[in-house]
């Protein structure tokens, strides 16, 4: 498959699992909020069970993020089919649901930055800074600290 159609298959599929992640987070926070005011059993329930529902699409685009970003980048440190399984029988599907989902979120950001930006603007060194915005003037030191140039009076 060619790079730019793994490349758009990775930001569609990184959409889909933000959006479900943030239904799911959101679900999970009303829970907190209305156990932690003591309100009507039912309403904890209602929002608990909307919790559960939403963990098996989140579960399952954290999967297929994975893949997509296995496609792109063999090495990269995304979290797959085991980890997920793993963690979702040792820990529980709601916490499993939470962290998960964000680890892949963050590496396939990564990925798309570093397949989208030149190399060059990627770099925090003086050099790309310079190749960026032109001749910088030059830092003075006082006392061994770095200030930046100024005209004296």
């Amino acid at each position: 498959m060619e790079k730019s159609a793994l490349i758009a298959a990775l930001r569609r599929r990184r959409l889909l699992l933000l959006k479900a992640y943030i239904v799911h987070v959101g679900c999970f926070m009303s829970t907190c909020a209305f156990a932690a005011t003591d309100s009507v059993h039912a309403t904890v329930a209602t929002s608990l069970w909307l919790v559960l529902v939403t963990i098996p699409p989140v579960l399952l685009y954290t999967a297929l993020v994975d893949r997509s970003c296995r496609r792109l980048d063999p090495a990269a440190p995304t979290v797959g089919w085991l980890k997920i399984t793993l963690f979702t029988v040792f820990l529980t599907p709601i916490e499993s649901s939470l962290v998960l989902p964000a680890k892949n979120l963050w590496v396939s950001g990564r990925i798309l930055r570093s397949c989208e930006s030149p190399p060059a603007s990627r770099s925090n060194g003086r050099a790309a800074r310079t190749a960026r915005f032109g001749r910088q003037a030059p830092r003075a030191t006082v006392n061994g600290t770095r200030h930046a140039h100024r005209n004296p009076d």
